[in-house]
């Protein structure tokens, strides 16, 4: 919960993580353009983890909000940054949001 920007959700969650990436090397490798691949890199693996979690009758959501220094700290590679964390993901059961609701398509005046 610390290091995801105090959200309950990954507190409550069955397990919550970090995905970290070669950082330095890999833009040096490959160029600048690599740094957008990084991230599409890790939304694959988010949206297996989606499906993953659906098929075994969980749930589980992507933690936007993130302290990325304090998770290099911890990982021991801060401030160098060969390593970067990337995304963080929450996977548990569900919990009914009644904040959210669900509405007709083009709202009530729409046949």
């Amino acid at each position: 919960m610390q290091l995801s920007c105090g959200q309950e959700i990954a507190r409550d969650s069955t397990f919550a993580l970090g995905m970290i990436a070669e950082f330095d090397e890999r833009l040096e490798t490959c160029g600048p353009w690599f740094y957008k691949r990084l991230f599409w890199e890790a939304g694959l693996i988010g949206q297996v983890l989606y499906l993953e979690a659906e098929a075994a009758g969980i749930r589980s959501t992507g933690i936007g909000c993130f302290f990325d220094d304090p998770v290099h700290r911890m990982l021991g590679c801060y401030p160098q940054t060969k390593w970067q964390s990337l995304y963080h993901f929450t996977v548990g059961g569900p919990i009914d949001d009644d904040r959210l609701t669900t509405l007709p398509p083009y709202g009530p005046h729409v046949t």
